[in-house]
């Protein structure tokens, strides 16, 4: 274990869960897992759920080795492959008032979770996430041609979670959004049908 396996809290912070679903991510996942291992939320108040879709690439032997490290990742396997199906069995074995889904293609701040809990808490809100900002995964015309059809107008409409904000708003959906645990037991899980925007569906 590192030193933040061992960061001890006073007790006030509630427990959360964040799931992450992902098959055949051996390029991304480790980034992914290593940005929420420097995250400043006490680690005996997490758990980090990976729930992947039966990969046929490394994703899995590079959990194993993130989990053989940190006890709070733990690795569930998703039969039926598609993201709905994967959130769900995570929010099935979960134990947080909180379940931050997060997504295995991205990197988080290292105050991320710590944020989400906060202003979760001071707004009441169902679910709350951050301002995704897209790189390119290659120095090419092509990448850079979509990460500027990501970011403008034309690409994203009016996603508010695709902007830079100066304050907090309301809106229809977020990206890495953190879920009270009672939204789930009070209108129940992810569409299992909707094998994408499952998330934008449900919020």
């Amino acid at each position: 274990m590192d030193k933040s396996d061992n960061h001890k809290t006073n007790g006030r912070q509630p427990f959360v869960s964040v799931i992450i679903p992902c098959r055949n991510e051996e390029k991304f996942i480790g980034d992914c897992l290593d940005s929420i291992i420097k995250q400043g939320y006490p680690k005996d108040k997490l758990e980090v759920l990976v729930i992947d879709g039966m990969s046929e690439d490394k994703t899995r032997e590079i959990i194993e080795k993130f989990r053989e490290k940190h006890e709070y990742i733990k690795l569930l396997s998703n039969p039926e492959r598609f993201t709905p199906f994967a959130l769900n069995i995570g929010i099935k074995h979960s134990k947080g008032k909180f379940i931050v889904r997060m997504d295995a293609h991205a990197k988080y701040p290292n105050d991320y979770i710590s944020k989400l809990v906060k202003y979760s808490a001071k707004y009441n809100v169902d679910n709350i996430g951050g301002v995704l900002s897209s790189t390119p995964q290659e120095n090419t015309v092509t990448a850079k041609a979509i990460v500027h059809v990501l970011s403008c107008k034309l690409g994203t409409g009016n996603a508010k979670f695709r902007k830079s904000l100066k304050k907090p708003t309301y809106t229809d959906t977020v990206f890495g959004g953190c879920y009270s645990r009672n939204i789930f037991e009070k209108i129940g899980l992810f569409n299992e049908s909707l094998h994408r925007s499952q998330d934008i569906e449900f919020n």
